[in-house]
């Protein structure tokens, strides 16, 4: 077994995987640790849930906070005694990467785009709804073409809520109605459509310069926010990530795995996305 390690911004994701079906599966928040507390939250969490560190042979991490990098690799080696990869934008992920700089993308979206790529097939557009909403684009052959990045759901809301000094915290939750009869209601109502609204006028805008109508695959914290009121097929998937980092972290997995191109067509029929018109 293998584990996944995605240290986001807001959280961090923990997974053990077989193979890439992911079978358990933890996030704690983001905070500067020691490795010794790394090392200690980590333990409690597999001893909770009964899971033998002994056949954990391996572990990958992908991170966008540099500062807390080092500290989960040394914890993971030196403290658990589990060999420990660092992925970055110059592992070998088993796609090219076909930005200007691909040292600078984030290894959290590479792992993206590898995740949906040999789950799902290719041309694809990963949207993760984190700190920050990313979009990342994969052509049929498996190239990471490149993407965007918008404020993120909770970070849109929190700068609504610090910046305007009359408008309250709320909790972040879809409102009965679109039109708002209290002021919760109004910024509620806001946050989610306006997210949804985000996602479908950048992946229609991605769809044109692609040329095809590709499948869209939904992750990060706050994507089943999003999903479900989205107005074209997609599918939902929290997991994408870590299985992208288990894809990074075993070659083998990849050659064992033959992605299958899918058009629009086939995209529609599936039987595992989530309901709207593609």
């Amino acid at each position: 077994m293998m584990l996944g390690i995605d240290l986001g911004n807001t959280s961090t994701a923990i997974g053990i995987l077989e193979g890439t079906k992911v079978k358990r599966f933890w996030r704690i928040m983001t905070q500067e640790r020691t490795s010794d507390e790394y090392a200690v939250v980590l333990a409690s969490l597999w001893q909770r849930d009964r899971v033998p560190k002994s056949r954990l042979r391996v572990a990958g991490i992908c991170s966008v906070v540099p500062s807390e990098t080092a500290p989960v690799a040394q914890a993971l080696r030196d403290h658990l005694g589990i060999p420990t990869k660092v992925l970055d934008g110059t592992a070998d992920w088993g796609i090219k990467v076909l930005t200007d700089n691909p040292a600078e993308v984030g290894a959290d979206r590479i792992a993206n785009a590898v995740g949906a790529f040999y789950e799902y097939g290719g041309p694809a557009i990963v949207v993760d709804i984190g700190t920050a909403t990313t979009y990342d684009c994969i052509s049929a052959r498996g190239e990471y073409l490149g993407g965007v990045i918008a404020p993120g759901m909770l970070a849109g809301a929190k700068d609504l809520w610090h910046r305007a000094r009359m408008l309250p915290a709320v909790e972040i939750k879809r409102p009965p109605r679109v039109i708002g009869t209290t002021t919760a209601a109004c910024m509620q109502s806001g946050i989610i459509y306006g997210n949804v609204g985000q996602v479908e006028g950048v992946v229609r805008r991605v769809w044109r310069e692609m040329g095809v109508r590709c499948r869209v695959i939904l992750t990060g914290g706050w994507a089943a926010h999003v999903s479900k009121h989205l107005d074209f097929t997609n599918v939902l998937d929290p997991s994408l990530t870590l299985k992208g980092i288990a894809y990074g972290l075993d070659g083998t997995l990849r050659t064992r795995r033959r992605p299958a191109t899918r058009s629009a067509r086939g995209a529609k029929r599936s039987q595992s996305v989530r309901r709207g018109r593609f």
